[in-house]
């Protein structure tokens, strides 16, 4: 029989996992444009079960099921990765953390963090001491991906000095891409950056622009559009495990359709979730001190992400046109209150 080669193995690659291919083997990034050649290695990854559930997770939560931000975990990843290859081509743990950076969240991304004790950072643990993942790594040190996910390695995937990473960049440029406000291409955003020891920098230029993403991604989070599904969804999920109808061990390996239809099938739950679908117009979001109704779900917004990008020659930020608007982003920050605005439940036929 013949021996399986390298390219036998990327001529068989499905379209379903990489995306878009680029000659035989190679990935190319629909936002990002670059065409990287994945190893061996990072080839056996993205078919582990735990990096393809990352294709039925929404990389923006409930959100996604009522605005055009719909990208999934996976397209993420996939960009992720394609920034790390693209500054740190040679550095195969790095970019087998970029691959795996997101195996631990569960259905709908952070919405139902907390909830049950679920932490996504504790159950990526757990998923990377999988004997799948185990044998897919083929001898990469496990610890140092797992140092590079969470980092405790200074790295472009992860910063804990509040410095812009490839992680956060991918997520602020996909969402402005989602919502139409790109400025310009992000192939030509990314040629802004460039690597300085585990950091990226950027230009002047370019950190500005990325600013404004920033600035716009933090009232985005705090706006209606995502605190009313996240609220919602989160107490959907509380009474239908509390009704016996899911246990908190299973909740962070569910895809999202998983847990919709768990929801949809459950006494407890189905009116509200079919309204949840397909009523979106008739929920509201009030702050803390607003009058509202005795049942609203009560929701607290406890963090923004606001890491800045580093600009090359040791330019301050505070510099930037939009730097005093990060001021005032803190008063985001609180207790928000979701409800309907009727409050029967019209059942669905």
């Amino acid at each position: 029989m013949r021996r399986t080669t390298m390219t036998d193995k990327h001529e068989k690659s499905s379209y379903g996992t990489y995306g878009q291919m680029a000659g035989p083997g190679a990935l190319r990034d629909p936002l990002w444009g670059t065409v990287i050649m994945p190893s061996l290695i990072e080839v056996e990854l993205l078919r582990t079960s735990a990096v393809r559930r990352l294709h039925y997770v929404r990389h923006a939560g409930p959100a996604s099921l009522h605005t055009q931000h719909t990208s999934t975990r996976l397209q993420h990843t996939l960009g992720v990765f394609a920034c790390v290859a693209h500054f740190a081509p040679g550095w195969p743990e790095l970019r087998a953390a970029a691959l795996l950076h997101d195996v631990g969240h569960g259905p709908f991304s952070h919405a139902l963090e907390g909830l049950e004790g679920f932490d996504h950072h504790r159950h990526s643990e757990k998923v990377l001491a999988s004997e799948e993942i185990h044998r897919a790594l083929d001898g990469l040190n496990r610890q140092t991906v797992l140092d590079l996910i969470e980092g405790t390695i200074p790295s472009p995937l992860r910063s804990r000095e509040g410095v812009l990473h490839a992680d956060h960049l991918d997520s602020w440029v996909r969402s402005a891409a989602a919502f139409g406000i790109l400025s310009r291409p992000a192939s030509e955003l990314l040629r802004g950056f460039r690597l300085s020891g585990p950091h990226l920098e950027a230009d002047t230029d370019t950190a500005a622009q990325m600013l404004k993403l920033i600035v716009h991604e933090a009232h985005y989070h705090a706006s209606a559009d995502n605190i009313g599904p996240v609220a919602v969804l989160r107490a959907l999920t509380q009474r239908l495990i509390d009704a016996g109808g899911l246990s908190g061990t299973q909740m962070g390996n569910l895809a999202d359709e998983e847990l919709l239809a768990l929801l949809r099938r459950h006494p407890e739950t189905v009116e509200e979730t079919h309204r949840f679908l397909y009523r979106p117009q008739e929920l509201r979001v009030v702050r803390s001190e607003q009058e509202r109704p005795a049942e609203a779900y009560r929701h607290r917004l406890n963090k923004l992400y606001l890491t800045l990008p580093r600009i090359q020659n040791a330019v301050d930020p505070a510099i930037l046109p939009d730097y005093p608007q990060l001021e005032t982003l803190g008063g985001l920050l609180g207790e928000y209150y979701a409800f309907w605005e009727a409050s029967d439940i019209v059942g669905h036929q």
